[in-house]
């Protein structure tokens, strides 16, 4: 009677060890097939996510090759600094004006984004061509980062235009002071040296401070 009662028990344990193993078998394929749901459902974020880390790599790579390109060297740095400092605060404080055509809209739209419409045009001449120069600085990052309370981020576009071409170069201020840089569309063929795009430059920024006061 002992013997069959202990053979009674074993059985007892066998089945309740089976029916334990069962359970686990049974939910490590839920796990896994809810598992295999969450990857399928989840991919396009990942590949979304993966492309975005992509991209912003490539941005980020592209963006380090291409500054140096577009630098301007400028000898005379601590005039240059002054001189756009005081061009930037006549820019940001120039009346808007619309523009009088449909072209001139495109124009603006193209050379001078950010502007609101506070464009200030005048005419030199460095040779035996008189130059058309439109300034403007961006009035839309600035306001934005005047905002935050910040006050680093200025940028003045100046775009030197002739019958023949149209060259373009930003003045842009950052936590390192003021950088004179080459418009990316003129960037690759520069058709000045740094010294006379650099001297240009300086030019149009006393214009700037002389004519385009609001006052």
């Amino acid at each position: 009677m002992t013997d069959d009662k202990l053979k009674h028990e074993a059985a007892i344990q066998r089945h309740k060890t089976i029916r334990a193993a069962l359970w686990l078998v049974g939910l490590l394929i839920v796990v896994g097939v809810l598992f295999g749901i969450y990857r399928f459902v989840t991919a396009p974020v990942r590949a979304a996510q993966e492309t975005t880390a992509s991209v912003t790599a490539s941005v980020d790579e592209v963006a380090t090759k291409v500054l140096p390109v577009r630098h301007v060297e400028v000898k005379t740095g601590r005039q240059f600094g002054k001189l756009a400092d005081q061009a930037h605060s006549s820019l940001v404080n120039y009346p808007a004006q619309e523009p009088e055509s449909l072209s001139e809209r495109a124009f603006r739209a193209s050379n001078l984004s950010g502007s609101r419409d506070q464009v200030c045009a005048f005419e030199m001449n460095f040779g035996d061509t008189p130059v058309n120069v439109f300034a403007a600085a961006d009035n839309d990052d600035y306001a934005v980062n005047k905002a935050m309370g910040g006050d680093a981020k200025r940028q003045i576009r100046l775009v030197f235009v002739t019958d023949e071409t149209s060259i373009g170069l930003n003045a842009e201020y950052d936590d390192n002071g003021w950088q004179l840089l080459w418009r990316r569309r003129n960037a690759a063929r520069k058709p000045l040296t740094d010294e006379t795009a650099s001297a240009r430059v300086q030019d149009a920024l006393i214009r700037v401070i002389e004519d385009c006061s609001p006052n």
